[in-house]
């Protein structure tokens, strides 16, 4: 892990086949891989700082302008979070084929993040 730019360890990986198939569901079988990871302080600052909104909606002036204002911080902290999932997903060199495949990131434990991958097969 560099110091100087976005980046992460992994700690920890795992992967399973889960059989859910049954007579009318035959195409539930499906991969799971786990990665546990470490964020490095530029990669949680990043979490921390761009895809949270700390506030709430009262924050912000009544009205329609207030309004519009607050929609506005929705929408760049849900582009903020897609941008840094992204950024976590290609570095573990996963594609996804939105179809049939799902990548999930989830914190642990404050700078411990796990990222789960699951495809139908």
């Amino acid at each position: 892990m560099t110091g100087k730019e976005f980046d992460f360890d992994i700690l920890a990986r795992g992967s399973f086949i889960d059989d859910l198939r049954e007579p009318n569901y035959p195409e539930a079988l499906y991969k799971l891989e786990t990665t546990t990871i470490r964020l490095n302080h530029i990669a949680l600052n990043e979490y921390i700082c761009d895809c949270h909104t700390y506030n709430c909606r009262e924050c912000y002036v009544d009205g329609e302008v207030g309004d519009k204002q607050w929609e506005q911080r929705q929408a760049d902290v849900k582009a903020n979070y897609e941008a840094w999932q992204n950024k976590i997903i290609t570095m573990l060199g996963i594609v996804l084929n939105k179809e049939k495949e799902s990548a999930v990131i989830t914190q642990a434990h404050s700078e411990i993040f796990t990222v789960v991958y699951t495809a139908r097969i």
